[in-house]
């Protein structure tokens, strides 16, 4: 997903108001946009999406204050993500979610304790 899609597809509005207040109502947080793969009204943003221990956000799109587009990554082959920042209402509730593989690691841990 374009940055640029953002507005338009989740109704989010150009902030109009100082930085200081933005600063007051909203947390920023910055990684790849996706759309969410069963809600349309939530958006998933990836923190570093080149990352080999990277974890995801899931946002709703009624708790974005603003969208900016920020510098994108590139891989050294050419290949590029882009990248933007999400101010999100303060005080709301959202999803940060950390992939892990399950194992059973009771025998491993039991000397270290």
């Amino acid at each position: 997903m374009e940055a640029l899609t953002l507005i338009p597809n989740y109704g989010i509005k150009p902030y109009r108001g100082d930085t200081e207040k933005l600063l007051s109502i909203a947390v920023a947080f910055t990684g790849a946009p996706h759309k969410h793969p069963s809600d349309p009204n939530k958006i998933l943003l990836l923190n570093d999406p080149f990352s080999q221990q990277g974890f995801f956000f899931e946002f709703k799109a009624g708790d974005i204050v603003y969208a900016e587009e920020v510098t994108s990554l590139s891989k050294p082959d050419g290949s590029t993500q882009p990248m933007v920042r999400l101010w999100i209402t303060k005080g709301v509730t959202a999803l940060k979610i950390v992939p892990f593989q399950v194992q059973d690691m009771s025998k491993s841990l039991a000397g270290f304790f």
